[in-house]
């Protein structure tokens, strides 16, 4: 893959540089027939003379005429156009390729190592250590958010709070602690983990998983 990409780069540079000097050519050669025109006008216009026939032999229309420049050159036309067809697939490939590797990267979710909580009257602290794995992206400002319910299944109360390390690269880990405040019937909770907005996923690898019980009351 890094090879195509470094050969479509390398053709697109030559033609690109390629049709620059051709288009420099075309100007420079331009030039020298508009000085050729000036020169010969100045001459037609002179006064004329016994020795000199009139307008000095040049006929006036060749004088004005224009050559016909790029259309009568498909060469350079053809150059150009495979200039701009190298370009723009070299720009495709390469936004196809970063969008695959994000894509790639984005697949592989948080994983919740640990769990734990602590009830202190109306008050329940959660904490716990949250691992970002070895094939993930790094990830930045991540908030672990507790949601608790009583006994009938209904919300009771909720709190959030950043992980105790704000960046987490790809094989770190971070633990992180919550305090939900006006809980008085809760009996389980559950934990997700957001940046700004967006939920960022995570599975749960604990190996005893805890759930809230009665003991909590």
């Amino acid at each position: 893959m890094d090879m195509v990409l470094l050969t479509i780069t390398t053709l697109s540079l030559a033609a690109a540089a390629g049709f620059g000097f051709l288009s420099w050519r075309l100007g420079r050669e331009e030039g020298d027939r508009e000085r050729a025109r000036i020169a010969a006008l100045a001459n037609a216009m002179a006064p004329s003379s016994p020795e000199t026939p009139l307008l000095g032999g040049v006929a006036v229309g060749s004088v004005f005429e224009r050559t016909e420049g790029l259309r009568g050159r498909p060469v350079i036309k053809i150059a150009a156009g495979v200039a701009m067809l190298l370009i723009v697939a070299g720009g495709a490939f390469i936004s196809f390729r970063a969008s695959g590797a994000e894509a790639s990267k984005t697949a592989a979710p948080l994983e919740l190592m640990s769990m734990r909580y602590q009830r202190q009257g109306t008050v329940l602290t959660v904490s716990g250590l949250v691992k970002n794995p070895s094939s993930g992206v790094a990830v930045n400002d991540v908030t672990a958010v507790v949601f608790a319910f009583n006994r009938n299944g209904a919300f009771e109360s909720s709190g959030r709070a950043p992980l105790d390390f704000s960046a987490l690269a790809p094989g770190e880990e971070s633990p992180f602690i919550v305090t939900v405040p006006n809980v008085s019937d809760v009996a389980r909770y559950r934990v997700t983990f957001r940046s700004g907005d967006t939920v960022v996923r995570h599975i749960d690898r604990r190996s005893n998983r805890v759930q809230l019980a009665q003991a909590v009351r």
